[in-house]
């Protein structure tokens, strides 16, 4: 008996390629983005890069999100093949065929099946993630730390997600078989979908979901807690997705419905009906198409503003070749660097230029009615401004300037944000509290040119001009910063050597209290980091635009079978062809750009969380949200061309 039921399998699989064809490239696609995320995921050199161990943590909460995905969409393009295959379980069942023998039957057609396709994509997978890797790291040009290399342990974890996929879908496929009779299952294939129970509780608990997450990315002010909850927001956007395109769309095609006016003309007509027959298989589908854009749409905008902004990143840090920066909070410890410093100087391999020495501290500010008060502030409370004090002294020096202020005055420049005039400063310290006033507000910018900018993110950057920093120090907040900085005209091939000399005399005195920094060994950093981040963003962002494509097509492939019969009874009954193409360009229109629309409006409201992320970065928000319009204007132009394409191929089909 088992031979013979396998020899049906094979010969259904065949016989029924027009609904497996499209089932099996929807397997495909997600088997290859599962293998893809996975395997960048476990890629060993992200433990050795700046961010590497954030950055793996990442992709492996994306493969998640890819498993979640992969289930609704292979859930859905099973549920297609089985409504189209119930007459055939249903005359088995009447020869004779008991409902044992059909599980058996459906479950070696099952695991065929799923060998096959799941075999091809994991192939695909691997040749997908190679060549595409050597294409990327060739377009980057520039050594970035990473090589390509196979992920054995990535090819388990799909598998075994995928075996667990398929082992849920045979349970649902057997159970259905189990439940229907042979009569009933001849029917199945003319029967529209049910609208499911509790729609109006399932729909609040949706808006309920969406509405937390989209609350939770526009509260979060810090940097650190946005990156610590935007997965929690990024979860909820998923499951409420599927909840809300599933009920909502319920929901909205009944209200359409009972307007007698707007439903009962021929157009829409045949419009909504058409939606209402399988809404809850249009809801899995256009859900998933969401998702997958959204993924595309966030990954391609944060790793192109942070693209972006890498050289932007690394002038501001290091405005010179070379910079030390000794930290210290009592002012008699200042003495013992500048020899040292001179020591590692002596060490230049060519000349010696543009040398500045300088003394700062710094404070963060909680914004007042009249500016800010820096009482009990710290880098990581997300503070409303950054003070960058210096002496009316030195900044006179470095500038050529003139100014000078009193013991409870301040002259404040501007660097960065949206308050740009304030008239006082709250400061609290161990020897030093009053209120301070601003004498003067000027422009920062010629300061932020010279001093290094520390990675500390605040809505609003200044510098302060005052009499005496030291006076602001609060060691609880911070300590004092001595910094020298200078250039040097060494040749390219001595810098490393040039390098080398300066952290031996540094480590000869022992110096750990100050950091020695060298613009071009961070370039070397930042720019692997930065070079793996696109790379790792560039595969994703294809993998998931692949999938949303496959999606699309898989549904218009789909639905054109089922609705071509339809169409032919509507002609018979003398509709004409002007109307029905008018209603199925208004069907297609709402299923292509619903998932679009509502992908565009989860990237608004998850703008504001991945801007604060990306400026623990360094990366000024202006970048992000250029980036993020230039991608959604070159996104919306392919989805067109794509709705064009897979739009033709389903007239096609209602055609024929």
């Amino acid at each position: 008996m088992f031979n013979l039921l396998r020899s049906m399998a094979i010969t259904n699989l065949r016989k029924n390629r027009a609904l497996y064809v499209p089932f099996a490239l929807a397997t495909v696609m997600v088997t290859v983005v599962l293998y893809v995320t996975n395997a960048l995921a476990a890629t060993p050199e992200f433990a050795h890069l700046e961010g590497g161990s954030a950055m793996a943590k990442t992709l492996g909460f994306g493969f998640v999100i890819v498993q979640i995905v992969s289930l609704v969409v292979i859930l859905y393009a099973n549920a297609f093949v089985m409504k189209n295959r119930a007459k055939e379980f249903g005359l088995y069942g009447i020869l004779g065929l008991d409902r044992k023998n059909i599980q058996l039957l459906s479950l070696i057609e099952l695991v065929v099946f799923a060998a096959l396709s799941i075999g091809l994509g994991l192939i695909l997978g691997v040749i997908f993630h190679a060549a595409s890797f050597a294409i990327l790291l060739k377009l980057i040009q520039y050594d970035i730390g990473i090589k390509y290399s196979f992920q054995f342990g990535s090819i388990i974890a799909v598998l075994l997600t995928m075996m667990a996929i398929f082992v849920l879908v045979f349970f649902l496929n057997a159970a259905k078989i189990y439940m229907s009779r042979p009569l009933e299952l001849l029917k199945e294939k003319k029967k529209g979908e049910k609208k499911g129970r509790a729609v109006t509780i399932r729909a609040i608990i949706g808006l309920g979901l969406l509405g937390y997450a989209y609350y939770m990315s526009q509260s979060i002010e810090s940097p650190v807690k946005a990156l610590l909850y935007f997965f929690l927001a990024v979860l909820l956007v998923v499951v409420s997705t599927y909840i809300l395109f599933d009920a909502g769309s319920i929901a909205l095609l009944s209200i359409l419905q009972k307007n007698k006016k707007l439903f009962y003309k021929p157009t829409n007509f045949i419009s909504i009906s058409n939606l209402q027959f399988r809404m809850r298989k249009n809801a899995a589908g256009l859900a998933s198409v969401c998702i997958l854009s959204t993924m595309v749409l966030v990954t391609m905008a944060t790793t192109v503003a942070l693209q972006r902004g890498t050289t932007a990143r690394l002038d501001s840090n290091y405005p010179t070749d070379y910079s030390a920066v000794a930290y210290f909070v009592l002012e008699k410890d200042m003495d013992q660097y500048p020899p040292i410093v001179q020591k590692i100087k002596e060490q230049t391999k060519g000349q010696l230029k543009d040398e500045k020495t300088f003394l700062n501290v710094l404070r963060f500010g909680q914004r007042t009615e009249n500016g800010f008060d820096f009482a009990n502030v710290n880098s990581g409370d997300s503070p409303a401004a950054m003070f960058t004090l210096v002496s009316v002294d030195q900044y006179n020096k470095m500038f050529g300037t003139n100014y000078t202020v009193g013991e409870k005055e301040m002259i404040v420049g501007h660097i960065k944000g949206d308050v740009k005039n304030i008239s006082e400063v709250k400061t609290y310290s161990v020897v030093y509290n009053a209120t301070i006033t601003v004498k003067e507000m000027i422009d920062g910018t010629p300061y932020a040119k010279v001093m290094p900018q520390l990675p500390y993110v605040a809505d609003n950057q200044y510098v302060g001009i005052v009499k005496d920093p030291m006076q602001y120090l609060n060691p609880v907040a911070g300590q004092a910063m001595y910094y020298f900085t200078w250039n040097t005209n060494t040749p390219f091939e001595l810098r490393d050597a040039e390098w080398a000399a300066y952290k031996n005399v540094k480590s000869q005195y022992k110096a750990d209290a100050m950091a020695l920094s060298s613009k071009n060994e961070e370039a070397k950093t930042l720019y692997a980091f930065m070079g793996s981040l696109l790379l790792v963003g560039a595969l994703l962002s294809i993998a998931f635009f692949i999938g949303a494509v496959l999606v699309i097509y898989y549904k218009q492939i789909s639905e054109g079978y089922e609705d071509r019969d339809r169409f032919v009874i509507l002609q018979k009954l003398g509709i004409d062809q002007k109307t029905i193409k008018k209603s199925i360009n208004r069907q297609v229109l709402i299923v292509f750009f619903l998932p679009l629309v509502t992908a565009f409006i989860h990237t608004a409201f998850a703008f504001k969380m991945y801007r604060k992320i990306i400026e623990l970065f360094g990366v000024d928000g202006s970048v992000t949200l250029n980036a993020t319009i230039v991608i959604g204007a070159i996104f919306v132009v392919v989805y067109l061309i794509v709705y064009q394409i897979t739009s033709r191929s389903y007239y096609r089909i209602i055609k024929r």
